[in-house]
């Protein structure tokens, strides 16, 4: 009965472990977990750059269109954005770079809750970084 209480008691607590984790950052503002979890409906295309390259052009081009770059982690591939036009200002829109498939240039994902920051941000980032960085 003892060894039934504590399995139990177990498969309880550790689910909790995530949540105790990513508590301190839900704590202090600048939790990604949302927008993680919203990256299965993202809007994503590839370009032919570096992370390095891609991962300053998407904050240059976030600063030239007035948007409020909130969080940047480079070593994560992640540029979280606010002050979409059109959006409440503290409305999160994640930028996410990685490497494509078989190194064949850098996948950039945005993704938000909120669907038409998003699209906006979408318009204005994947269009910039089509031109900057043209197919050769």
């Amino acid at each position: 009965m003892k060894k039934l209480f504590l399995v139990i008691c177990c498969v309880a607590i550790f689910p909790a472990c995530a949540a105790l984790r990513d508590a301190p950052a839900g704590i202090a503002g600048v939790s990604t977990k949302a927008l993680e979890s919203a990256r299965v409906d993202s809007i994503y295309q590839t370009y032919p750059c570096d992370i390095d390259a891609c991962f300053d052009a998407v904050s240059a081009i976030a600063v030239k269109n007035g948007y409020y770059i909130f969080s940047s982690d480079r070593a994560r591939g992640l540029v979280v954005l606010m002050k979409i036009p059109g959006c409440v200002d503290t409305t999160e829109v994640g930028v996410f770079l990685s490497q494509a498939p078989l190194g064949e240039g850098v996948v950039v994902e945005l993704s938000s809750r909120s669907s038409l920051a998003k699209k906006t941000a979408a318009k204005a980032l994947l269009s910039d970084l089509a031109d900057r960085f043209k197919k050769k």
